[in-house]
């Protein structure tokens, strides 16, 4: 036994979730019952959310880091890794998304099951390169001691990014979360309930009266009322007038909290098709006289037009990379291009223009290429820090969301909660909900 065997045994759960991922693909291609399908795809939810997700996210922060300053090891071969460790993440958010919309009814066999292939086939050569090519070069330059050391780091790592990624099941518990965020870090929170492409008129009700609640909560705890809202949670899949009452329920449960901190309602960006109608939905709760922000995906060529009009408003535009992938004529492709039409679009949030209309620009992102710039554009056109702010997962990069708010900025963590089973989120590297195509 080498001493590098340690860290391949590390892989054999995320070996084992291969062949689960390419059982749901084979149910997907035959005529198995819908209920076999869902089952299918609900362990594989589980499986990258639980294992895969924050094994790969350990690796990122411990391994590569480490692998990479030792003489002997091709950097070229880590930075490879590295970005598939990124597009690994990407491809679990699209089949994670699948599953949402396959719940609902939404189903595409087709197109899950292409995301899944391409999955699979990432993962594999992925495995196939860290265990025969990168934990080689390794073993040859550390030592039995250095490389344990290095095995009980990753051990941990990987567990304390699956505890980040549970979700609190109820509002009160995400309340308490964000008050222990505001004390122990001085950052707030954003809360959103898990629910997307809902049809059933039960759980829409659920889903109003969860975050009316939650608003009712985070107001009496003393801290701001900022929730998010996916559009087909609260009516817009099967009653767009719905949606509009439901939506107004909410923004105005916020409104109602002390003033004080910010008191925010933000409606998510969804699928292509669902930006029209989500606009919409803004503009009529606007028209009433109720504030609430919106989301904006820099994937999307639509967006520069899409943002100009609200630049002169006082409105709130959360602006995300963006995980729904689309045609090369909807949308830029890759992601040198989409991180340069994101810092874009955060120069046309930042212009003297949008400060002096009462904009308030969100920069959800765990890109700290993107966050530095940010900040520079900002700190040039005359914005001081609590003007705008910076949104991220709970949890993720937590290093960088300390350093920005002991800079004096304000930063939210985006905490789901509720009974659903994974985060609808833009995962690092992807920098927005993707989630909150959020998105995040």
């Amino acid at each position: 036994m080498t001493a590098t065997d340690s860290l391949r045994h590390l892989h054999d759960r995320l070996r084992s979730g291969v062949a689960l991922v390419s059982q749901l693909e084979d149910r997907l291609r035959d005529r198995a019952e819908f209920a076999d399908k869902l089952t299918a795809f609900a362990r594989v939810s589980d499986y990258l959310q639980e294992v895969m997700t924050p094994h790969l996210r350990a690796e990122r922060s411990i391994l590569f880091p480490e692998v990479r300053r030792l003489a002997g090891v091709d950097p070229m071969l880590v930075d490879r890794l590295a970005a598939e460790c990124e597009e690994l993440d990407r491809r679990a958010t699209r089949v994670l998304h699948d599953h949402a919309r396959f719940a609902a009814g939404i189903s595409d066999n087709a197109s899950c099951r292409r995301h899944i292939t391409a999955l699979v086939r990432l993962l594999r050569r992925h495995l196939h390169s860290v265990e025969e090519d990168l934990l080689d070069q390794l073993g040859a330059e550390l030592g039995a001691g250095d490389v344990h050391d290095l095995y009980e780091r990753l051990q941990l790592a990987g567990f304390e990014e699956q505890m980040a990624a549970r979700v609190p099941p109820t509002a009160e518990a995400a309340v308490a979360m964000a008050q222990r965020l505001r004390v122990s870090q001085d950052i707030g929170a954003e809360l959103f309930f898990l629910s997307e492409y809902v049809s059933d008129p039960e759980r829409v009700e659920s889903m109003v009266t969860s975050t009316v609640e939650a608003c009712r909560l985070l107001g009496a705890a003393g801290l701001g009322a900022h929730v998010s809202v996916d559009p087909t949670a609260i009516g817009l899949i099967t009653d767009a007038d719905l949606c509009v009452r439901n939506a107004e329920r909410i923004v105005r449960a916020a409104a109602e909290q002390p003033p004080g901190r910010l008191n925010l309602v933000t409606l998510d960006m969804e699928d292509l098709s669902l930006v029209e109608p989500t606009l919409r939905l803004h503009a009529a709760l606007a028209a009433r006289g109720l504030a609430a922000g919106i989301t904006l995906q820099a994937r999307l060529r639509r967006t520069a037009r899409d943002v100009e009009p609200l630049l002169r408003h006082p409105t709130a535009v959360r602006l995300v990379k963006g995980a729904y992938s689309s045609t090369p004529e909807e949308e830029h492709q890759g992601q040198r291009a989409v991180s340069a039409a994101y810092l874009a679009l955060a120069r046309s949030m930042l212009s003297a223009q949008a400060r002096e209309a009462g904009f308030r620009p969100i920069f959800a992102t765990h890109d700290h290429t993107l966050v530095r710039a940010i900040r520079e554009i900002a700190e040039q056109e005359g914005w001081p820090p609590d003007r705008y702010e910076f949104e991220m997962l709970y949890g993720i990069r937590v290093d960088l969301q300390r350093w920005l708010s002991a800079e004096g900025h304000t930063v939210r963590a985006h905490v789901p909660f509720g009974p659903a089973s994974w985060p609808y989120t833009v995962l690092p590297g992807a920098g927005g909900r993707q989630l909150p195509a959020g998105a995040r």
